[in-house]
């Protein structure tokens, strides 16, 4: 799945948020802008950078930093759909070159209220223009991966009505020329509702 992909997706699930947000009678607003941002963990080394005083340090498929926006539906009184489109990135940055794993995810996911501001929730996370990219001294290197479809669950916690913080789960898995890559990961997230 590359860019024209996933801005595909990304469209497609803006559509359908923006019909059923027309289509609400309740006199409750039911349609909600949503922004988040996690740190992720987990995933298999990618490659390990070795910088000049002796340090290393790997790039993961599964890890560092995943920003996202979109938009969190009410569709009964207990249970929300959340369509979002996102930007998650390991970096390895030095003085004199990094090297970056980057994706862009969309996902889309439904979420039971469960217990007063616990809501749990799950559902499918679609990631393109995945890929392994060098800069400064390490440019030239790049790998680019396949696109891939995941599942997550999570759990997450309003804090108060707009401010929820989540830990979740991502299975999922990228290809490049034959090699299968683990991209699993876990991640602790805030996630703002407007």
């Amino acid at each position: 799945m590359g860019v024209k992909a996933t801005t595909k997706y990304f469209w497609a699930a803006a559509a359908w948020v923006a019909v059923a947000g027309a289509q609400a009678q309740s006199p409750e607003r039911t349609v909600h802008g949503v922004l988040g941002v996690g740190l992720t963990g987990g995933g298999d080394s990618l490659a390990t950078v070795v910088f000049s005083n002796g340090t290393t340090r790997d790039v993961r498929a599964g890890q560092l930093v995943h920003v996202f926006g979109g938009a969190e539906f009410r569709v009964a009184p207990r249970v929300t759909l959340l369509a979002t489109a996102g930007y998650h990135v390991d970096d390895s940055g030095g003085g004199n070159g990094s090297l970056r794993f980057s994706r862009y995810p969309v996902e889309l996911l439904a979420h039971v209220q469960v217990a007063g501001p616990l809501h749990l929730g799950g559902g499918v996370r679609f990631i393109g223009d995945a890929k392994l990219d060098g800069r400064g001294v390490l440019g030239g290197s790049r790998v680019d991966f396949g696109s891939t479809t995941g599942a997550v669950l999570e759990g997450e916690y309003r804090v108060t009505p707009s401010i929820g913080l989540k830990l979740r789960y991502v299975h999922e898995t990228y290809k490049t020329k034959g090699v299968r890559v683990d991209g699993s990961h876990g991640g602790f997230y805030f996630s703002w509702i407007i």
